[in-house]
């Protein structure tokens, strides 16, 4: 018996020995197809069983909208759309479930005062509308999110190559699954379309390409505005840090200089509304609807924030985490580029000054920002060199 345990024992060895010399050859092949591999059936997953929300309603309508046109159109092409695509259960919940959506389905004057909210989201809203002059409105928003998570995966390849960090493939992935990168595939908000340009922008700020750094970045606000406040803390880390990068200024002028015209123009409510109606009451209708500002309801509403963000989703885990490894980086004396470190400090310090002017307790308002972290943590890991002496794993490097 003992004889065949030591047999079989030398065998395990020699297997796992062979398995981490192979890996460790090919190790950027596997690690690219790894990835694309996942990001193909999120995608699959996004096109067969696509999820639907409330807020679709709202940006069907708000990509139909034309000067001019009545609340009843709007209402009625938004519900309509929706209501040919689904199950007639979905439809019920997505109408009947509270008594704000019972409000919305039977005001279309209500309806149309939430447009403020979404119609912000600029380039979003113009996307939908331009391609919905090839297919129906609803299949274009689902096409974004599909589209937009095949463009994560490529643009996680690429970030990982261009570190020589493929090899480490497998825990970005993990980064990606916690992220809830495979639940946005499969919703039709902005989130994932303003990722793109996001961390494009940010893997263009890595490598020094300052044009497409200014020109991704700005795209990424036109998405959603609220990339504002983390391209001015990048600006000002990165000037503190001695990393001035043109293109961050570029795309935070930019964005600043039109940030009050495109709300002016969507017709967005304000902050403080906006506040009161996530953290608060969903009130049925935003006209004549001022509530004063309170230091208290605020302070509820961060805490309750975060309560959530604790128990119910994973943004501030995979945060913690992460910068748990980090810490443990320089501890170990891993060096890290001027730019890695700035994407890093730069990440944390915007999503809790994100979080303090506007807790969101959702994981899917962090995706951006997550992989941007995961990303450029992964890609300084892919630089150690190690080996293990004296055992079948001693041909074995990260590298």
């Amino acid at each position: 018996m003992n004889t065949l345990i030591a047999r079989t024992d030398r065998l395990l060895l020699a297997s796992g020995g062979r398995a981490a010399r192979i890996w460790s050859s090919q190790s950027a092949l596997f690690g690219a197809i790894l990835i694309a591999t996942f990001t193909l059936v999120v995608a699959a997953v996004g096109i067969v069983y696509p999820k639907t929300n409330w807020d679709i309603f709202a940006y069907l309508a708000s990509a139909y909208e034309t000067p001019g046109m009545s609340a009843q159109v709007l209402h009625d092409h938004a519900y309509d759309t929706v209501r040919d695509a689904i199950a007639p259960g979905e439809f019920t919940v997505l109408t009947e479930d509270r008594d704000y959506r019972v409000r919305q389905y039977a005001d279309p004057d209500a309806f149309v005062t939430m447009l403020g909210f979404y119609k912000v989201k600029w380039l979003y809203i113009e996307t939908i509308r331009t391609m919905s002059g090839f297919v129906d409105s609803l299949t274009a928003i689902r096409l974004i999110s599909v589209l937009s998570a095949l463009a994560v995966g490529a643009i996680s390849i690429v970030w990982l190559w261009s570190r020589q960090a493929l090899q480490l493939a497998p825990l970005a992935l993990a980064a990606l699954m916690l992220s809830g990168f495979g639940e946005l595939a499969r919703l039709g908000t902005p989130d994932l379309y303003s990722a793109v340009f996001f961390a494009g922008g940010m893997l263009a700020f890595l490598h020094r390409r300052e044009a497409l750094t200014g020109f991704l970045l700005f795209l990424a606000f036109l998405v959603r505005p609220d990339h504002l406040a983390y391209i001015g803390v990048l600006m000002v880390v990165a000037v503190y840090m001695r990393s001035i990068s043109w293109g961050v200024v570029a795309a935070f002028a930019g964005a600043a200089a039109v940030y009050v015209p495109i709300t002016h123009a969507a017709g967005h409510p304000g902050w403080w509304v906006q506040m009161w109606f996530t953290h608060v009451e969903y009130v049925g209708t935003l006209e004549n609807f001022h509530p004063p500002f309170s230091v208290a309801v605020y302070l509820q509403s961060v805490i309750r924030a975060l309560v959530r963000s604790l128990v119910e989703n994973e943004w501030l885990g995979v945060l913690i985490v992460g910068t748990a490894i980090w810490w443990q980086m320089i501890q170990h004396n891993v060096e890290t580029t001027r730019r890695e470190s700035v994407i890093l400090v730069a990440t944390l310090l915007a999503v809790a000054a994100k979080f303090a002017v506007f807790p969101l307790f959702d994981t899917r308002f962090h995706f951006a920002y997550l992989l941007v972290f995961c990303l450029t943590l992964v890609g300084a890991l892919g630089q150690l060199r190690f080996r293990i002496p004296n055992g079948p794993f001693s041909d074995f490097s990260l590298r």
